[in-house]
């Protein structure tokens, strides 16, 4: 018999999903997700640059059957703050199915999902590019499908394929409800837009006597090379920057004004 705590570890483990939380459909099984050699799994950050192509998509254990990938990304903005997020489809692939033997990728011995005949995607892949509008990190999740039966099932191909001509405002959830499909595994990773949103700008500027100027912009969440990156030199004659209307004068030119300011002082004795 197996004991209580057995039972309670293997319930725990059952409940945990590999798509992100609070997204549906969930899956509890795992799908290995890698670009190159590096694995792309469990919400691990990503560089948006390692993702220009589609990943290399694989199981634990070989499949039988056909297989379809479905990649959303469920964090696109609202139009106006404060509204809800919505979902973008980046990919759907059919006509997957398990490798004979397994490989390892990153590590972990993997039965990748191949195209053998070259079917044409339902839609084509996106790569990730989340934009500078919070939220910042996207989740791209990825769900394989079971679509063995789908070749004799004309309403579930039908049904999968007229959803992949609309990429905005998809809804994952209602698409497999509607085709009558299994979710097999689920897999995410995350990509983060760093360019940062300044607010609340403050500029603070020194004026060194050779006649040169810094000016420095800071914000909130600004990073160092940020910083480094914003900071501007300027010699030479003086400028206004950012229509603001500043003017940086040389130390020479506060010299002049004092000797002349003396001259006058002497010339009244």
């Amino acid at each position: 018999m197996l004991s209580s705590t057995f039972i309670a570890v293997a319930l725990a483990g059952a409940a945990i999903a590999f798509t992100p939380s609070g997204f549906q459909p969930a899956s509890t099984q795992n799908m290995t997700v890698a670009f190159g050699n590096t694995l792309a799994i469990n919400g691990k950050e990503m560089q948006k640059a390692d993702t220009a192509t589609a990943p290399t998509l694989g199981t634990s254990q070989r499949l039988f059957g056909t297989y379809t990938v479905m990649m959303v990304d469920p964090d696109i903005p609202p139009a106006t703050a404060g509204g809800a997020t919505s979902e973008l489809l980046h990919w759907m692939q059919s006509g997957l199915v398990s490798a004979n033997t397994s490989t390892t990728i990153g590590g972990v011995a993997t039965f990748e999902l191949i195209n053998p005949g070259n079917t044409s995607a339902i839609a084509s892949y996106i790569q990730p590019s989340p934009p500078n509008k919070a939220p910042n990190t996207h989740r791209y999740t990825q769900l394989l499908l079971n679509t063995t039966a789908m070749g004799s099932n004309t309403t579930a191909l039908n049904t999968l394929m007229t959803a992949g001509k609309t990429r905005t405002n998809f809804s994952a959830v209602n698409v497999v409800k509607a085709a009558g499909v299994a979710i097999i595994a689920g897999n995410s990773f995350d990509v983060t837009n760093g360019t940062l949103v300044q607010s609340n700008i403050t500029k603070t500027t020194s004026v060194a006597g050779s006649g040169a100027a810094s000016a420095t912009g800071t914000g909130s969440g600004t990073r160092a090379s940020d910083a480094a990156n914003a900071s501007s030199v300027t010699t030479g004659a003086p400028k206004a920057t950012g229509g603001v209307g500043e003017t940086f004068h040389s130390g020479n030119g506060a010299l002049i004004a004092g000797l002349g300011a003396l001259a006058a002082a002497v010339a009244m004795l």
